[in-house]
C-alpha cells in the first residue's frame, strides 16, 4: 500500500476498522501458493461455474503464514528475477486450474468489469494469477533486502502529493487492491520520506516481525494493529500533526463498509477514509501502483475535495466514499488482471 511517512484511521474507527487499514497481509490469500508447489493435488480439476457467492472460498488460503513467506524470501535471494517469476507463474496457474472455486471466484470478480463477458473473464483471470505471482516474488525480493533500483518507469501526480503536503494537514493515499501497493512505501521513501506503515497481525507465529524487520531496512516504520489498544489512537494523532496515511479501501470488513456503485454494481468499500476525513479534515488522494512491463508506474490522483463540516452526516460520507471509488474505478478497469481478490467482492453475486 502507499504508505507514507505517517497511517490511518479515526477515533470512532478505533474498533471498527481494525481488519482492512492495510498492505500486502490479507491479500497474499492465493498467492501462497504461488511459488509453493502445488503438491499432491487435493481436489480433482475443477470448472465450477456457480455463480452463488456464498458457495466460493470466503477465506484467504490457508497457505499464507510465515513458512510459505519465509520459502518465498529465501527462493528470490537464490535465484533470479526472471527465473524466480517464470517458476511462480507456473505454480500459480497450476494453483488456479487445481483449486477451481479460487479461480470461479476470480472470475465472478472480474465479470462486472468487463460487462458480463465469461470469456474475456477467463482469460483474465488466468492472467491475473500469473501478474500476482510475479507480483509475490518482486514483494519478496524487496522484503529479503534485493535491489530495488529502477523498479519505476513511471510516476505521475507528484505534483498532486506535494500540494498535498503543502497544505499542513495530513495526507490520506488510498488505493485498492491493485498492483503492488505495499511499493509505494519504498517509492516515498526514495523521495525523502519518512514512512509509517500500518499492518494487521499476520496469520501464524513470526510473520508479523519477519514482514517488520523487513520494513525497517528500508527505514520504514510499521505499526501494528491489532496489539496496542492505543494505536489508532496515535495514528490519529500523527495524522493531525499532518503526518501521511495510506489506507486500502475495496476489501472492508462488514463492521466498516458502505455500498457504492462499482462498475455499475453495489460494491462495499470501507468508509474508513470518509470517516477519518470527517475527523481531522485530512487530504484525500487517491493512487494506484501497477505493473508496467517488467517495472511499475505509480500514478497520485488529483485531492478529492469535501466540506468536513457536512461529515457529521453519514449520506455525506457515504457520497465522499463514491467519489473516491469513482476516481479510482478507471485504473482497475484499465489493470483489471491486477484487482487481487481471491475471495467474493460482490454483494450478491447471484448472476455477475
Amino acid at each position: 500500500m502507499l504508505h507514507v511517512q505517517r497511517d490511518s484511521s479515526a477515533a470512532q474507527l478505533a474498533a471498527r476498522d481494525r481488519n482492512e487499514v492495510s498492505s500486502e497481509e490479507h491479500t497474499a490469500n492465493i498467492g501462497a501458493a504461488g511459488v509453493a508447489a502445488v503438491k499432491g493435488a487435493e481436489f480433482p480439476v475443477q470448472s465450477s461455474r456457480s455463480t452463488n457467492s456464498s458457495a466460493l472460498p470466503q477465506k484467504p488460503s490457508a497457505l499464507y503464514g510465515a513458512a510459505l513467506w519465509r520459502a518465498g524470501l529465501s527462493i528470490a535471494r537464490a535465484g533470479s528475477r526472471d527465473g524466480v517469476q517464470r517458476i511462480a507463474a507456473q505454480c500459480c496457474g497450476i494453483y488456479a486450474r487445481l483449486f477451481g472455486s479460487r479461480r470461479e471466484t476470480v472470475i465472478q470478480n472480474l465479470l462486472p468489469a468487463v460487462n458480463g463477458d465469461r470469456a474475456r473473464a477467463e482469460q483474465l483471470a488466468t492472467k491475473l494469477f500469473q501478474n500476482f505471482a510475479r507480483k509475490l516474488v518482486d514483494l519478496w525480493r524487496f522484503e529479503a533486502g534485493l535491489s530495488f533500483d529502477n523498479m519505476f518507469t513511471e510516476l505521475t501526480g507528484w505534483d498532486h502529493f506535494l500540494a498535498a503536503q503543502r497544505t499542513g494537514r495530513g495526507v490520506l493515499l488510498i488505493t485498492p487492491h491493485l498492483g503492488n501497493w505495499e511499493f509505494g512505501a519504498p517509492l516515498l521513501t526514495q523521495h525523502g520520506f519518512k514512512l509509517n506503515v500500518i499492518t494487521l497481525v499476520e496469520p501464524g507465529r513470526g510473520l508479523t516481525e519477519m514482514r517488520q524487520a523487513a520494513r525497517a531496512r528500508w527505514g520504514i516504520d510499521t505499526v501494528v494493529i491489532g496489539r496496542d489498544p492505543f494505536a489508532f489512537v496515535e495514528i490519529i494523532r500523527r495524522l493531525e500533526n499532518g503526518a501521511t496515511v495510506a489506507l486500502l479501501i475495496d476489501r472492508p470488513p462488514k463492521t466498516s463498509a458502505i455500498d457504492v456503485q462499482l462498475f455499475g454494481r453495489p460494491f462495499a468499500a470501507s468508509l474508513a477514509a470518509a470517516e477519518l476525513a470527517r475527523a481531522t479534515g485530512c487530504e484525500l488522494l487517491p493512487v494506484d501502483l501497477v505493473a508496467a512491463g517488467d517495472r511499475y508506474a505509480a500514478h497520485i490522483l488529483p485531492t478529492v475535495t469535501y466540506d468536513r463540516a457536512s461529515l457529521r452526516d453519514r449520506g455525506a460520507r457515504q457520497q465522499l466514499t463514491q467519489r473516491v471509488v469513482s476516481a479510482l474505478e478507471p485504473s482497475i478497469r484499465d489493470h483489471i488482471d491486477q484487482w487481487y481478490h481471491f475471495v467474493p467482492v460482490w454483494r450478491g453475486c447471484e448472476q455477475c
